[in-house]
């Protein structure tokens, strides 16, 4: 774990090279290796105490060449893009659950626990945000990102459905910190030449390569093989923000391939070689905008065409930007609804499942089971066919009372009501089209509502 450590960019480490060069020779004189992933590629940092001649563990070269290796694309058998979901899965009322928590808790436990709490979906990542496979693959090329919690995972799967409970498999794509260090070639590059991999938080997978592609296929087929009720694709997009605007992508070739094309072309791909339903994750944004204006390769009405379900991630935390003094308010719960109204009119015949916010970040202030419930009744409202509780603390009480508490109430006060919203409740100011805060439909401005 210590290693690990010294292969990120360091922040309070740089400006102490003869603390770093201390332990590195400790660590050396005692014998212990750095982990094969990161000696396959050595990377150091100028700070550090490392330079390019170093043998010290842990100090590896920051740049690469960018000759590609020969790779010839797979050829998987055709089961075609209709892959029928069961009700279950139409109508999952699911919660995100870690690897870690598993490992912990066991399957059976943790059925137990979402069955109590009137859910009947849970979504387990399987590649992990870091790019680790968390149980014992047999891919070639994911056996250095083995980080084994789930040791057998047709064996989880079996206790969940002795439950009656859905179960989806995350398979984290295209973002990946890991196998870019064993294989960076197949990563998104930086700097003028493309010597460096390029890291925003994380580094990246390249979207363009066909090995990238096929890595994630067979990641998929895997789960397929465990039990998984569905394969869920997240982070099946480009990197956000300026410095993916940067960055360069080795395998992209020549010719200008429209982003969303790229995605929909790598799910139609995982669609064909799957014969169960797949789905995808979105970000928020999609839902508010028309088109793909930050470049991520993600729209509502591409994507959908590929996959069975959509998550657009509506998290609350991530909505700062639309309220006065960047302070998320209550009225948050009608942005929302706003935007899954909007990705509702774009893919109606989608199955339409919303991640939704259910633990306290930039929510502090009235945070508690009635805004779960808020937002279980927005997503309703909009015409959802599901959700999924989104809480990688995995304290769960808050969210559980809530879900228990709306379907005892459920016969009391229907969801769909609509009758005698004013105000910024009434979605008078969400536009069916263009980009809801830019555009001279909206009649009220969110930024004024917020501070009421």
């Amino acid at each position: 774990m210590l290693m690990r450590a010294f292969c990120l960019p360091f922040s309070q480490e740089t400006r102490r090279p003869s603390l770093f060069l201390a332990l590195a020779t400790a660590i050396a004189s005692a014998g212990l290796n750095a982990p094969s992933a990161q000696a396959a590629s050595r990377i150091h940092y100028a700070d550090s105490g490392c330079s390019e001649r170093s043998d010290l563990p842990g100090c590896v070269k920051k740049t690469f060449n960018t000759k590609l290796q020969p790779y010839t694309a797979k050829s998987y058998t055709d089961h075609g893009l209709d892959d029928p979901m069961s009700e279950a899965g139409r109508k999952a009322r699911g919660l995100y659950i870690t690897p870690m928590y598993l490992f912990r808790m066991g399957a059976e436990r943790t059925a137990a626990a979402v069955s109590k709490a009137h859910l009947n979906a849970v979504v387990i990542d399987m590649k992990d945000d870091n790019g680790n496979l968390v149980y014992p693959t047999r891919i070639p090329l994911g056996e250095k990102q083995r980080y084994v919690l789930i040791q057998d995972p047709a064996d989880m799967v079996r206790a969940f459905h002795q439950q009656g409970i859905y179960v989806i498999g995350r398979v984290v794509s295209f973002k990946d910190s890991r196998l870019p260090l064993a294989r960076p070639d197949l990563a998104v590059r930086a700097g003028r030449r493309a010597q460096r991999l390029f890291s925003a938080g994380a580094r990246w997978l390249d979207a363009y390569s066909p090995e990238v592609q096929d890595y994630l296929v067979d990641v998929a087929l895997e789960l397929q093989g465990f039990g998984f009720d569905e394969v869920q694709f997240d982070y099946v997009r480009f990197p956000k923000g300026h410095a993916g605007t940067l960055a360069t992508w080795l395998h992209q070739g020549k010719g200008s391939v429209d982003r969303s094309q790229i995605i929909a072309g790598f799910l139609e791909r995982a669609d064909r070689a799957l014969s169960i339903p797949i789905s995808a994750d979105l970000y928020g944004l999609t839902t508010l905008v028309d088109g793909d204006p930050r470049t991520l390769g993600q729209t509502i009405e591409t994507v959908a065409k590929y996959v069975e379900a959509v998550s657009p991630m509506m998290y609350a935390n991530g909505m700062g930007t639309y309220f006065r003094n960047q302070r998320v308010t209550q009225d948050v719960v009608y942005v929302i609804e706003c935007g899954l109204r909007r990705a509702r009119a774009k893919a109606p015949g989608i199955v339409l499942r919303p991640y939704l916010q259910a633990y306290s970040n930039s929510v502090e202030s009235f945070w508690g089971p009635d805004f779960v419930s808020s937002q279980l009744r927005a997503a309703e409202r909009a015409g959802a066919d599901g959700f999924l509780l989104w809480n990688p603390t995995m304290h769960n009480e808050i969210p559980f009372e809530a879900v228990r508490e709306m379907k005892k109430t459920a016969q009391v006060a229907p969801a769909r009501a609509r009758s005698g919203r004013s105000g910024f409740s009434s979605l008078a100011w969400c536009p069916q089209k263009g980009n809801v805060f830019d555009t001279p439909v909206r009649r009220l401005r969110p930024k004024q509502l917020a501070s009421r």
